[in-house]
């Protein structure tokens, strides 16, 4: 029997979307990937490949973006009541805190994947800080107010690049608001930019971390508090999906009014020492040990997991093993890193 035209059209157009289909469930079969979605996504700009995910958080990149190949910028904040509220600790990668003189802490606010306009107040380095950096890279960027000539010394020996308010450009600026010398404050893309000459060549640093979504077994906890010295503690409280950094009893707030929070808290106990030099009230700068091992602890998802760290040189990363001997597994977010002093106590409240 004869087919009318649109008999016809009909025929052929069930015809080519039955190749269709075969040629879709041949690739979909094959592994391949699929054409159609292959169209779409060169339609819309999506990516059919999700980006890397940042080395130092183990989370994707914000926007979807690839990770930057950039070095690690760190940023040297102080942490006094003459100094709050801070700023720009919440956009940090990582973030270390450690002890200077005078029995007070500093943070060091480390950035790669992800930018803030104003942190600080920016504060001096310490000989601690390029010990710490190396691991992140050759060269490593740290932006600091200044320091002891032994100290500028020292980080220029590292390979670190130092940035500060002479070097840096403009990317280090003073707040007529505060009082100096707590008014110091960094811009992360215009400290990015003024090292863009002596950095052109890094890219992104590798992992230091482990990153997973299971966490290894651990005892629940409500709280932990690290002494660093007779008149500091450092004390988190677990609220029901991160970690909240106290201050008297409160949350501690940025310039925002956001708490401080963190995903992880990674406590690592090192020798602490008095250094020789002093500051301008005669109080000895400490000198950290950073090689070696000793105990350490995993707070996240309310719990903590006890382990040690190792690391054999200022060459080598810092390793930090269950007492199991398994590498400690992180959550994907933020970690701080508490450099806590052999000798004061670590203590974690239950629930």
């Amino acid at each position: 029997m004869a087919l009318t035209r649109r008999g016809r059209t009909a025929v052929t157009i069930a015809m080519v979307l039955t190749v269709l289909v075969a040629v879709v469930v041949g690739f979909v079969l094959s592994g391949s990937t699929n054409p159609v979605t292959s169209a779409i996504n060169r339609l819309t700009g999506n990516s059919a490949t999700p980006p890397a995910p940042c080395p130092l958080t183990g989370l994707a990149p914000r926007g979807g973006k690839a990770v930057p190949q950039r070095p690690v910028l760190a940023i040297k904040v102080e942490n006094t009541s003459a100094a709050y509220p801070l700023a720009g600790l919440d956009r940090a990668d990582v973030v270390y805190e450690e002890l200077v003189e005078g029995g007070i802490t500093r943070f060091m606010a480390v950035y790669q994947c992800s930018d803030s306009t104003r942190v600080g107040p920016v504060r001096s380095a310490r000989t601690t800080d390029p010990g710490l950096l190396v691991q992140y890279g050759a060269h490593t960027l740290l932006a600091y107010s200044g320091g002891q000539r032994v100290v500028v010394d020292l980080v220029n020996k590292s390979g670190t690049i130092g940035l500060t308010e002479t070097s840096a450009a403009g990317a280090l600026r003073r707040d007529t608001a505060r009082v100096a010398p707590h008014n110091l404050f960094g811009n992360t893309r215009s400290l990015y930019a003024a090292a863009k000459r002596s950095s052109k060549n890094e890219g992104a640093p590798d992992p230091l971390f482990t990153f997973g979504t299971q966490m290894q077994r651990g005892k629940t906890v409500r709280g932990a508090q690290i002494g660093f010295s007779s008149g500091s503690t450092a004390a988190w409280s677990w609220s029901g999906g991160r970690w909240v950094r106290l201050h008297d009893g409160a949350p501690m707030k940025l310039d925002d009014g956001a708490p401080i929070e963190a995903d992880n808290v990674l406590i690592q106990q090192v020798v602490v020492a008095p250094g020789k030099l002093v500051d301008v009230l005669g109080n000895p700068s400490p000198d950290v040990t950073l090689t070696g091992s000793g105990k350490a602890w995993l707070l996240r998802d309310g719990k903590v997991v006890s382990g040690r760290w190792q690391r054999d040189t200022l060459d080598d990363p810092t390793v930090i093993r269950t007492r199991a001997g398994d590498t400690f597994v992180l959550k994907p977010g933020q970690t701080w890193v508490e450099l806590a002093p052999k000798g004061m106590p670590v203590t974690f409240s239950k629930r």
